[in-house]
């Protein structure tokens, strides 16, 4: 089944990337610090960078797409069974049952209006008899419905996962080469401290 396929690429390849600090990543430039987040320093400061409104997993995830032709195509696949053609696919199935489904409701609609009480049980239970037999008919088919459900609802996790484990390594990569000098930081707090300091002198209470 291609979405069983799906799923065992995908457990493979998040198997490989939850051990990506002991084996090469088919990602190219792996230690470098992603594309999306090397900004040079005298850009316009991310608290006021619209760029920064954006999904930054999302763009790490479309980054790692790019520089991976397996994941890319994997991803593409996905895409492809998510999309509408599921829809498509499923469609005569859900026209059948919808049309099934308005028929026995408006029967028992018709049959509830009957006057005399004996016929209108009599009927009531002929309609009860005949569309316990067209469930049995569907039954097979209400249970792949029930599979595609389920696997869909499967995929869609094994999706949010992959994008996890895909990115994770790349703002790992970020977090180790872009953290900032820490001296630059005790040089405030020294500059606060002193001007504290010196203000002491301008502050003293008279007595």
């Amino acid at each position: 089944m291609k979405i069983t396929k799906i799923l065992v690429l995908i457990s493979i390849l998040l198997m490989g990337c939850s051990d990506y600090k002991k084996k090469e990543s088919d990602l190219d430039n792996i230690n470098d610090t992603p594309e999306v987040l090397n900004e040079s320093k005298s850009e316009v400061s991310f608290l006021r960078s619209k760029r920064y409104d954006k999904n930054i997993l999302e763009e790490l995830y479309g980054e790692a797409l790019g520089k991976n032709e397996k994941l890319d195509k994997l991803n593409e696949l996905i895409e492809e069974i998510t999309s509408d053609s599921l829809y498509d696919k499923t469609s005569a199935y859900l026209k059948y049952t919808n049309i099934n489904n308005r028929y026995w409701n408006t029967a028992k609609s018709y049959a509830n209006k009957l006057n005399d009480s004996i016929k209108r049980i009599e009927v009531l239970a002929i309609i009860d008899k005949l569309e316990t037999s067209y469930t049995k008919r569907i039954a097979n088919h209400e249970t792949k419905m029930d599979s595609i459900a389920d696997l869909k609802r499967n995929l869609s996790d094994q999706l949010i996962l992959m994008k996890l484990f895909v990115t994770e390594p790349m703002i790992y990569n970020y977090q180790s080469n872009e953290l900032p000098d820490i001296e630059e930081l005790k040089s405030i707090i020294k500059d606060y401290e002193k001007a504290i300091e010196n203000s002491k002198e301008y502050t003293k209470i008279r007595k």
